[in-house]
């Protein structure tokens, strides 16, 4: 089990919670794009296979936990796994358990006040005394934030509640419900269950604060249906920016005052051009995108939000080529000790709940223009139509996905 505590009790506003060892290695090169090729991928399949939802996945809890589940596997079972994951970098299961482990290390160790964000992971099997967790498994599960629990399973109905008010009350209460007893009713009749459930939640100060006097109404254009009014923040300041005809899209990076972090919006030029813009991310490396911005002076219409998002990942990493682990041809040999070799489940389902907030709150940097902005048009970009976001720093990508609804 999670256990969650405030960095420094006198910053109450931080809400940080990785349950990471202090030092260790830094992320590798190869890591860290790991991590952005996986996630990429991750939320533009993810996204095209929901045109008309909200995406909010954090890649890293899913890639965490998985590459868990590879380190875990037999050689003949891992192969399709390794490279489904991106982690062909790696020369062995356990040195890319211990790559991730440091990006999650790294991230908690630059945390600062008034992010507040909350990871959690676990997985879940039924008790039955024909299998268990392995120790070493569950030791190192530990350094990776991840839990392992073996639910008594008197009904689907108790198990279900169990794993929601676990995640409900170490999330502030706000994951909502993330399984359903159906859902665990479903797992139960073909195999023993066995799953994995996550949770984030985010909300950070920006670098520079919007002026709530400046919050106003504008119109939010969303597929076919009738604009919507709501509430957008504005601000003009120097933002890394640029315009890519290959996307046809506008990108902008917004910083946040904490761990690095930036949100990247890839604005698509058309209201309804968001599934080609995720066809061309699919292909895309973020570092090179990034490297095309450049500092500009923008003046930036951007919505406030609050939305949650539940997301059942299974069919969309079947489609990644994670399928095998889904299925009785997986041996999970080092993560079950098991009586009967037919005992030990395969992965029956991956669910995540993602909270995103974004706020007026931020910190006081200064005005960042040059004298030269004094007589340089500020570049307006209003966001009011559905896009595409990523938000990480410069070694994970966090979370990703796309807002069409607000």
């Amino acid at each position: 089990m999670i256990h969650w505590r405030l960095l420094c009790a006198l910053f109450a506003g931080l809400a940080i919670a990785l349950p990471f060892p202090v030092g260790g290695e830094l992320p590798t090169k190869s890591a860290v794009q790991s991590n952005h090729r996986f996630g990429l991928r991750l939320t533009t399949k993810l996204g095209l296979s929901q045109p008309d939802a909200n995406v909010v996945v954090s890649p890293l809890l899913v890639q965490a936990a998985l590459s868990l589940l590879y380190a875990g596997s037999t050689p003949d079972s891992g192969r399709e796994l390794r490279q489904a994951l991106e982690l062909t970098h790696a020369s062995s299961p356990k040195e890319a358990v211990k790559d991730i482990q440091s990006l999650l290390t790294d991230l908690k160790q630059s945390a600062a006040v008034g992010c507040r964000l909350r990871l959690l992971s676990d997985f879940y099997a039924q008790q039955r005394f024909t299998f268990n967790f392995l120790d070493e498994f569950e030791v190192l599960a530990s350094r990776m934030g991840v839990g392992c629990h073996r639910l008594a399973w008197e009904s689907a109905s108790n198990a279900a509640q169990d794993i929601n008010y676990s995640f409900l009350s170490r999330s502030n209460y706000s994951l909502g419900e993330l399984v359903s007893s159906t859902q665990l009713e479903s797992l139960a009749e073909h195999n023993t269950p066995f799953l994995h459930v996550s949770g984030l939640t985010f909300r950070a100060p920006w670098a520079q604060a919007f002026d709530p006097a400046e919050t106003t109404s504008i119109n939010f254009f969303a597929g076919g249906n009738r604009p919507r009014l709501v509430d957008a923040m504005f601000g003009q300041h120097r933002y890394r920016y640029a315009e890519m005809p290959a996307l046809d899209a506008q990108l902008i990076e917004v910083p946040f005052a904490t761990a690095g972090l930036k949100m990247l919006i890839v604005f698509p030029n058309r209201a309804d051009g968001l599934a080609h813009l995720e066809r061309k991310l699919a292909q895309s490396d973020l570092k090179q995108l990034r490297g095309e911005l450049q500092e500009r002076k923008v003046a930036l219409t951007l919505p406030k939000l609050r939305v949650l998002v539940h997301s059942a990942l299974k069919p969309t990493l079947e489609e990644m080529g994670l399928a095998k682990l889904f299925t009785s041809q997986i041996q999970l040999s080092e993560v079950f000790s098991s009586l009967l070799t037919s005992s030990a489940p395969p992965l029956g389902a991956v669910v995540q709940s993602g909270l995103l907030e974004l706020q007026e709150e931020g910190g006081d940097a200064g005005d960042s223009f040059s004298f030269g902005d004094l007589f340089r048009r500020a570049v307006p970009l209003v966001i009011n139509h559905p896009f595409f976001y990523a938000i990480g720093n410069d070694k994970t990508l966090l979370l990703a996905g796309h807002i069409v609804d607000i």
